[in-house]
């Protein structure tokens, strides 16, 4: 089953269904019950917003959705499936999509080397994808980009760990770490959308800004719920990040603000937070309106990834597109 995110897009629902047949008939780990773990995560209702982008651009570029088109989505939900994994086993997360975590059910270890198969799973895909697509045509330079793509997205993981409690870390900073730990997969999931044999350098550019721009505002929104939404909804206790020492674009703008902010992650560096304490740094980062500066700039960046969208696409096109954004941004209890 889909998430319910797609129910309004019964085509986009439909590939995306053929994306997850794609990934659980290419597996290939020996051990069955860690098949098993991972045939049960693909299984769960994911939200699958990289490969439904990647579809629905596929689908305006080319006129229907081609099975090239699907393993290139297969290939993005096996690489983000693989970090998030790998993000529980930093998290110390008890669950994810309603299901135990790989760490909780068998070990770090193995969690760990999981996520390391699945990267290498998602290059498997992006090759069969591409001969589809491609075939011999090695000198587009979208396949000479792709190789950059696990040294980017890990560079940006390593980045977050590197910052961990570390209440210096600026807005540039943090925006930087983004654009590599997120936006870069949500570029790459746009430009293969619109990826053919006869593509033109601006054309891919466009659609990877485009990804870009809904990758940040994508972050910036889920930073939003760490703080906005409960346990139920986000699938983690609230205010989590700031448990473990990773402060979001809210924290870093209040903390910008009010010197008590940044006194109170100074005191609390690698102690545990307390409920009435939480609640109570909470008011302070409200009272100091970061959650409503978080939605000024998540408003920017979907208003950028609109103007590239307009560009590479027709009017008409763009609508299902946009009003997906809508729908995916819409971050207000």
């Amino acid at each position: 089953m889909i998430h319910t995110l797609w129910e309004n897009y019964p085509d986009i629902n439909d590939a995306l269904e053929e994306v997850k047949e794609i990934m659980l008939s290419n597996i290939s780990v020996i051990h069955p019950k860690v098949k098993q773990k991972i045939t049960q995560y693909i299984n769960a209702p994911g939200k699958y917003v990289r490969a439904g982008l990647l579809v629905m651009l596929a689908k305006a570029t080319d006129g229907e959705i081609k099975t090239g088109k699907l393993y290139l989505a297969a290939s993005i939900e096996a690489f983000h499936l693989a970090t998030l994994i790998h993000d529980d086993v930093i998290d110390q997360a008890d669950t994810r999509r309603n299901i135990e975590t790989f760490h909780q059910t068998f070990s770090n270890k193995i969690a760990i080397y999981t996520g390391d198969y699945l990267l290498s799973y998602s290059s498997k895909l992006a090759a069969l994808g591409l001969e589809e697509l491609i075939g011999d045509q090695r000198e587009i330079d979208y396949s000479k980009k792709n190789f950059k793509i696990v040294e980017r997205i890990l560079s940006g993981e390593l980045s977050q760990l590197m910052n961990s409690f570390n209440t210096n870390i600026t807005v540039k900073d943090y925006l930087k770490q983004v654009r590599g730990k997120t936006a870069f997969l949500f570029g790459i999931a746009a430009q293969m959308g619109v990826l053919t044999a006869n593509s033109k350098t601006k054309e891919l550019n466009l659609a990877f800004n485009f990804g870009q721009s809904v990758g940040m505002a994508f972050q910036l929104t889920d930073d939003l719920i760490d703080f906005k939404k409960t346990e139920k909804y986000s699938g983690k206790p609230r205010l989590q990040d700031v448990r473990n020492g990773i402060y979001t674009f809210p924290v870093i703008v209040a903390k910008s603000q009010n010197p008590t902010i940044q006194d109170y992650l100074l005191d609390k560096k690698n102690q545990e937070w307390q409920p009435e304490e939480l609640k109570e740094f909470y008011d302070l980062l409200e009272r100091s309106k970061a959650f409503l500066e978080t939605e000024k700039l998540i408003n920017r960046y979907i208003d950028k990834s609109y103007k590239c969208l307009t560009c590479f696409l027709s009017k008409s096109d763009c609508l299902e597109i946009i009003m997906l954004l809508n729908t995916l941004f819409n971050f207000s209890d």
